[in-house]
């Protein structure tokens, strides 16, 4: 009988998007997009930003999400520059307290902040 470990087949699968896991982790704000109602405003909660590529991130947060929920994004890559919104990204799945967030409408101007984020040559020793 063959086996297949698990493992192994996930270490030897390529990814499909590069990634970049930055030397300190960022500050990123999240607001669920699920129940709001017109009377309320939005909560907000804050995160870190482990890992991320042109099509999503990793974050640690206490926020209450689960996976399939929708959320708008605020990632501030670092001071001086202006945050870059992400309008709608979809959890993808969950190992508590870190999360993966898949974009689902993300601003030309977001995306090229996050692109020039990633190709910056502080990235590239990464």
């Amino acid at each position: 009988m063959q086996t297949i470990q698990q493992s192994d087949v996930i270490r030897d699968k390529a990814r499909r998007y590069p990634r970049v896991r930055p030397v300190t982790p960022f500050g990123c704000s999240l607001s669920s997009l699920g129940s709001r109602w017109w009377f309320r405003k939005p909560v907000r909660d804050v995160g870190l930003v482990y890992d991320l590529s042109p099509h999503g991130v990793c974050v640690s947060t206490e926020a209450s999400i689960k996976p399939g929920e929708q959320v708008s994004l605020t990632l501030r890559f670092t001071k001086g520059t202006p945050p870059a919104e992400v309008a709608v990204a979809t959890v993808c799945w969950m190992n508590h307290p870190f999360y993966g967030l898949a974009f689902g409408r993300i601003s030309e101007s977001s995306l090229r902040q996050l692109t020039a984020y990633m190709n910056a040559p502080s990235m590239e020793d990464e």
